[in-house]
């Protein structure tokens, strides 16, 4: 699974044929067009083929899979990840990396697993980690500075925060 990246959930649908809406930062979302990709909620796992993709602004976008032809069968994939193969993303330098990289990887903070980071909060001044705790599967928020993120290790899908008090509760 360490070949999948998260790139965004479903937060509901659109028009009566079956589309999905997407919350998704990943800028180049038009390569998943006539390609497989995971839903993930919980447990549950669905392989799809996406048919067509709309990008609605920078953070959304507009989903056909193949099999969903209604609004029903739509509403059931509500709350589910979208996961692709990492080699759909684009070819980058060595020490180059994008925010949607950061999609999955999990958390560790005094190398106990915390969770894995489900989104990324971009703000004015630095980007903030959201991740899931795997205990209360609240959100935890992290700066995405030096201070903080102590190790981005994508080789090991891992990354080592430095927490303090009252950011995990």
């Amino acid at each position: 699974m360490e070949n999948l990246i998260n790139i965004g959930t479903i937060v509901g649908t659109h028009h009566l044929r079956g589309s999905v809406k997407i919350n998704s930062i990943f800028e180049n979302i038009e390569v998943i067009e006539n390609e497989r990709v995971l839903l993930e909620k919980n447990e549950k796992k669905k392989l799809l083929v996406v048919k067509k993709v709309k990008r609605l602004n920078e953070k959304k976008a507009i989903l056909d899979f193949e099999g969903i032809e209604n609004i029903d069968e739509a509403k059931e994939l509500n709350g589910f990840k979208v996961k692709i193969r990492r080699d759909l993303l684009p070819e980058r330098n060595e020490n180059e990396f994008y925010i949607k990289d950061l999609f999955g990887i999990e958390v560790f903070s005094e190398n106990e697993k915390i969770g894995e980071v489900v989104d990324v909060m971009e703000t004015a001044a630095h980007n903030i980690l959201i991740i899931e705790d795997i205990e209360t599967k609240k959100e935890i928020m992290v700066p995405l500075i030096d201070e903080f993120v102590t190790k981005i290790d994508f080789p090991n899908n891992r990354i080592e925060v430095s927490l303090i008090d009252g950011m995990r509760e």
